[in-house]
């Protein structure tokens, strides 16, 4: 079965100011806009290259934004690969990772172009039947 994948930056679906700093409350209604289009990246692999941004997100916006996914499950139900500088920009990348794990996504951090391509043509964190996460079976656990 063919991998089809999509290699987008960041500007594509965040708002990103002029000195490449991303503006989360704009973009997290991009991230709801793209969830309720329907459209694609949902049947895409996805690769987001965050290399020419800069994060004053906090800890708490990262997770919002995790949770932000949870909300719209059915949309973002792929593989993402994060493609992230090393430093505070891959340390953000990597709880947004955690908290998307803990919601059911397989979305992985990366500062290494090849390694987030070789992760996304593998069959590594594929979910049975390429489902969403179910929500119902969360709020069992909360």
């Amino acid at each position: 079965m063919a991998t089809k994948i999509k290699i987008i930056t960041a500007s594509d679906f965040m708002e990103i100011t002029p000195d490449g700093i991303i503006n989360i409350y704009t973009s997290k209604q991009l991230l709801i806009d793209i969830a309720k289009a329907e459209i694609p990246p949902a049947d895409y692999e996805l690769l987001v290259d965050f290399r020419n941004t800069k994060s004053d997100l906090s800890i708490s916006d990262v997770y919002a934004l995790a949770a932000e996914l949870y909300r719209h499950g059915d949309t973002f139900r792929r593989k993402v690969a994060l493609l992230v500088l090393p430093g505070v920009n891959f340390n953000l990348a990597s709880f947004f990772e955690t908290c998307a794990h803990n919601r059911g996504f397989s979305i992985n951090a990366y500062t290494d172009y090849e390694n987030a391509l070789r992760w996304l043509l593998s069959t590594e964190d594929i979910p049975d039947n390429n489902a969403p996460p179910n929500k119902a079976d969360a709020s069992d656990n909360k």
